[in-house]
């Protein structure tokens, strides 16, 4: 038997250790937790040192899926050697041989599981060589960014690329494999985080020390949801949210003792988190909505009395104002207006809240925020850019990126440290030939792949996926199995394409800055471009044979829906009201009212009678092919023919994808989202020193 072939409880390699079982490599510095991808990447090379490895190899004995291409695994191999300190032009482990591949080119000692003595598998002399001359040039480059970084901050204070420099050096909290999030440090450093079975069925809050990993578990709930812990000030206790299918509950736990107090009743089915002020002698979240017309709003509790004071009462139109967050002097205060995905981050004084100020240009996916310790500049976990990570903002400013792709939520301490959930989705799209036969998963990657629309004849399918780093539009062909990207401007988000009934062109959503704008593509010259006689802030378009019908509202998740008739130059509103989502065929539209559990169907042009469908799905699994509406409701999926057929079950996978997760052909077919695999890890950076 090859001993390589024979598993290996230990790897030793200069200065570095690295147990396989654990995920975990042991350095200088440190202990860091491997992701599951570099821990694979790593494993192969230390599997086969001294021996050129094919790109085409890594690609395949590495990745899950075949659909990578060389970028991917160029930055993947980038992150191992970020960990390992390796320096590419003067590589002391991995070696990149032009158009060969990669080579592991350090000295491994391997332990194996059998306790066998340790072997040194043996690379060659001038790999040893090699490497000790790296080592030099590596330590001289290494001072040299440390000398640039210096610079740098003491000359404009915290700077972007100094951040991000560090956020690169950031090392997983913790090593469960369950879902890791909403972490939040205390008054001496710990962070205290919510830990959640995959399949939410438990869940629990769990505090750990940076410095020694050592974890303490404060309270593990089996029948609720337990959400944003918040650790008092005077370090006494921590305030948390319980969720049931219909209620949200505020409770508090006592550190000494563990003993559990309920406070009160907070928003049902609004996922808002929790801010301590007053010293710790109040505590600000998100109550329930005064009445039919308003959305939750921001209430303020007085532990000492029990009182509380309603502090916002936002228009339902609005949203729903959560996660608020104040500054570190205690004199600003930021909270989130959230729907469907989509936030507005709005700054206000504190207490007085007299005069708020919009930070984001437009909605955008938002999901979390904290104040740097001086000053009044936020880190914001979003898709502000490009792609969802961590984004520096000062009020009047733009997003500047800074780096933790993956990030959702974020918590910075006094001194400076960092700590975010890393969240990786991976979604597929499975197509059906018909509602009752099996699906098949296309243009599968490691990536979110969802938004499906079939054209006119069915022969192809526009979907949305983030593979290439940012939202963009493929083109499946049912007929060959082929996938292509569209060539698109990768400064925009691209999303929501939908097929145009009038010619072989596509209508597109497009994120620009502050607005959203309706672009057509065509399939045979490949250049897009602008819709005309549409404003911007159009989203969703769907071209009829005789009509344009489209959203406005920059894709906030609500807005007016609008028509542009054949031959006219100015669009009409289709006159019904607030909509959060909308299908529409030649016969029939269908859309979902703000605020009303239910679908709307009604026939075109008339609109009339209109006919109410009971769906309790608040997302965008619908689709709509001719006059046959399928539909989530009570978590089945169900088709019924308009205007007055009866429902009928379909027995196949739910759709679970965000945003727009079904679509259906005309004849027959279903393209229907699923969530293969989701991660979600803690993430910790160090603060940046200024000496």
């Amino acid at each position: 038997m090859d001993e390589r072939s024979r598993p290996a409880t230990e790897y030793r390699f200069l200065d570095w250790r690295y147990a396989p079982e654990l995920r975990r490599l042991f350095g200088p510095a440190g202990d860091v937790r491997l992701k599951p991808l570099s821990d694979r990447l790593l494993r192969c090379l230390l599997d086969a040192p001294g021996t050129v490895l094919a790109r085409e190899h890594l690609i395949e004995h590495v990745w899950t899926r075949r659909e990578v291409n060389d970028e991917v695994l160029s930055r993947a191999i980038a992150e191992l050697r970020a960990l390992l300190g390796d320096d590419a032009r003067e590589p002391r482990f991995v070696e990149t041989l032009s158009k060969g591949g990669y080579r592991w080119i350090a000295p491994v000692t391997r332990v194996d599981a059998a306790a066998a003595p340790d072997r040194e598998i043996a690379t060659s002399a001038f790999a040893r060589r090699r490497w000790i001359a790296a080592g030099i040039g590596a330590a001289l480059v290494l001072l040299g960014v440390a000398a640039w970084l210096h610079s740098s901050r003491s000359n404009s204070g915290s700077d972007p690329a100094a951040l991000a420099v560090s956020l690169l050096a950031a090392r997983p909290l913790a090593a469960d494999p369950r879902l890791e999030y909403d972490a939040r440090f205390d008054g001496l450093g710990h962070v205290v985080y919510i830990r959640a079975d995959r399949s939410g069925d438990a869940s629990e809050i769990v505090m750990v020390d940076p410095a020694s990993l050592a974890e303490r578990v404060l309270w593990r709930d089996d029948a609720s949801s337990l959400r944003h812990p918040a650790p008092s000030p005077d370090g006494r206790e921590v305030a948390v949210t319980r969720r049931t299918a219909d209620a949200c509950e505020l409770w508090s736990v006592a550190l000494v003792d563990l003993h559990r107090t309920r406070l009160g009743d907070c928003a049902p089915s609004i996922a808002g988190g929790l801010e301590w002020t007053d010293g710790g002698n109040a505590l600000i979240y998100t109550g329930a909505a005064a009445d039919s017309r308003h959305a939750p709003g921001l209430v303020l509790m007085d532990r000492r009395n029990g009182t509380h004071r309603v502090l916002t009462t936002p228009e339902l139109g609005e949203g729903a104002h959560v996660d608020p967050r104040l500054s570190r002097d205690g004199t600003l205060l930021v909270y989130a207006t959230k729907h469907d995905g989509e936030a507005q981050l709005w700054q206000t004084d504190w207490p007085l809240l007299k005069q708020r100020s919009a930070l984001l240009k437009r909605p955008e996916p938002v999901y979390g925020h904290a104040f740097e310790p001086k000053g009044d500049v936020l880190w914001i976990a979003g898709d502000l850019t490009r792609y969802r990570a961590l984004h520096r903002l000062r009020n009047g400013g733009d997003p500047e990126l800074i780096g933790g792709r993956g990030a959702l939520s974020i918590d910075i301490a006094h001194d400076g440290a960092a700590v975010w959930s890393e969240a990786i989705y991976d979604a597929d799209i499975w197509l059906h030939d018909s509602a009752d036969a099996p699906g098949t998963a296309i243009a599968r990657s490691n990536h979110y792949e969802s938004q499906p629309e079939f054209s006119p004849d069915g022969f192809r399918l526009a979907l949305v996926s983030n593979r290439n780093g940012t939202e963009s539009v493929f083109v499946y062909d049912r007929r060959d199995g082929s996938a292509r990207a569209l060539p698109l401007n990768p400064e925009f988000r691209w999303v929501r394409p939908t097929w145009s009934a009038q010619d072989r062109s596509l209508i597109i959503t497009a994120y620009e800055d502050r607005h959203t704008r309706l672009y057509r593509y065509r399939l045979d010259d490949d250049v897009p471009r602008l819709v005309p006689h549409v404003e911007e802030g159009a989203f969703h378009g769907v071209e009829l044979a005789d009509r344009l019908t489209f959203m406005t509202g920059n894709g906030t998740g609500r807005g007016t829906l609008m028509q542009l008739r054949e031959g006219q130059t100015q669009a009409e509103d289709v006159g019904l009201g607030s909509v959060t989502a909308f299908r529409a065929s030649q016969e029939w539209l269908v859309w979902r009212s703000a605020g009303s559990p239910s679908l709307h169907a009604a026939p075109w042009p008339a609109l009339s009678p209109i006919r109410e469908i009971p769906a309790d799905d608040k997302g965008e699994a619908l689709a709509l092919a001719g006059n046959v509406l399928y539909y989530l409701d009570h978590g089945h999926l169900w088709m019924r023919s308009l205007p007055d057929g009866q429902p009928a079950k379909v027995a196949m996978r739910v759709p679970n994808g965000n945003g727009p997760s079904l679509a259906a052909s005309a004849d027959g077919a279903l393209a229907v989202v699923t969530l293969t695999s989701l991660s979600m890890d803690l993430m910790i950076a160090d603060p940046l020193r200024e000496d």
